[in-house]
């Protein structure tokens, strides 16, 4: 399944270089959760400082949002996508049915 990637500059444009970054740093995240259908990425830039936001969707109506802000665009994706991952490996542990086994054990 494609994973949408929307990408939103504000008040700046961004260098194609920052926003091909942000577009592979993002695409990564599907790694760790197969189930992600959508991802928006919001790039800023306000008196001198770089802001991201990234928003997650993934089925079962998951949202996940990361948010950071730093001098440098780059530093402000690679933060923001380490705080997703963490995100969507604990969400994705929350899935799982770690039980299951032997509860079906038992019903035999």
């Amino acid at each position: 399944m494609d994973v949408r990637i929307d990408l939103t500059d504000r008040h700046k444009q961004h260098p194609d270089n920052v926003r091909e970054y942000a577009t592979e740093k993002v695409q990564k995240l599907t790694r760790y959760f197969d189930k992600v259908q959508h991802i928006e990425i919001v790039l800023d830039h306000e008196h001198g400082q770089h802001s991201v936001e990234v928003i997650v969707t993934a089925n079962h109506q998951l949202h996940f949002v990361g948010h950071a802000s730093h001098d440098s665009a780059l530093a402000c994706i690679d933060s923001v996508v380490e705080k997703l991952e963490r995100q969507v490996v604990k969400a994705k542990e929350r899935l799982k049915d770690h039980h299951r086994g032997e509860a079906a054990r038992r019903q035999l």
